[in-house]
């Protein structure tokens, strides 16, 4: 029986080598088989984690989009502006994403799925997606109450456009590009 360390430590394993599969050929590109090799694991150790291959990807998807989460907001998140928390939530983000290429792809290559598929697994990655967007949108909305962003900006609109700028570039310089264009279309003229 694997001690609770273990079991973390393979879960965590098994994570990583299926964002890195998922990456590499897509969710629909790449077997259990594939995976637990990667993993250096059984595939029946896989399925005890993780009853399927759609909740393995919801897994992986959850993982990276926490940890985009976490590298972003926490610069941002001991800033009162809401000006400046959105500056700095845009760099964190470009930076986060020229740095770690496995998120970067699994989002490029699944984001048509999420948009159009209906199965359940999609859903709960849509919801998730929602979720970050949200979170992004709500610091739009605080620079919008302090003047800073123009009223008639839709913040989830912008949400979405700052999240999927990423599909756009995929070096620093090109994100870094991106990311001043947004900025200037979004900030008032004056800041």
């Amino acid at each position: 029986m694997e001690s609770m360390p273990d079991r973390i430590s393979t879960r965590n394993r098994i994570l990583r080598a299926a964002r890195k599969a998922f990456a590499e050929r897509g969710r629909d590109g790449v077997s259990m088989s594939e995976i637990a090799r990667e993993a250096g694991v059984q595939k029946a150790l896989i399925y005890y984690y993780f009853p399927s291959k759609e909740d393995l990807f919801y897994e992986v998807w959850q993982y990276s989009l926490d940890e985009l989460e976490e590298h972003v907001f926490a610069e941002a998140s001991n800033e009162s502006i809401y000006l400046k928390k959105l500056k700095k939530l845009l760099r964190s983000y470009i930076n986060f994403i020229t740095s770690r290429d496995e998120v970067r792809k699994i989002m490029e290559r699944e984001r048509a799925n999420i948009a159009s598929q209906p199965e359940s697994t999609w859903s709960k990655v849509r919801d998730r997606y929602d979720v970050l967007r949200k979170k992004i949108s709500s610091v739009i909305d605080g620079a919008k109450r302090e003047d800073k962003i123009p009223e008639d900006v839709d913040s989830e609109d912008a949400a979405d456009l700052i999240i999927n700028a990423i599909n756009t570039a995929h070096d620093s310089s090109g994100l870094e590009s991106i990311g001043d264009i947004i900025w200037r279309g979004l900030v008032n003229q004056d800041e």
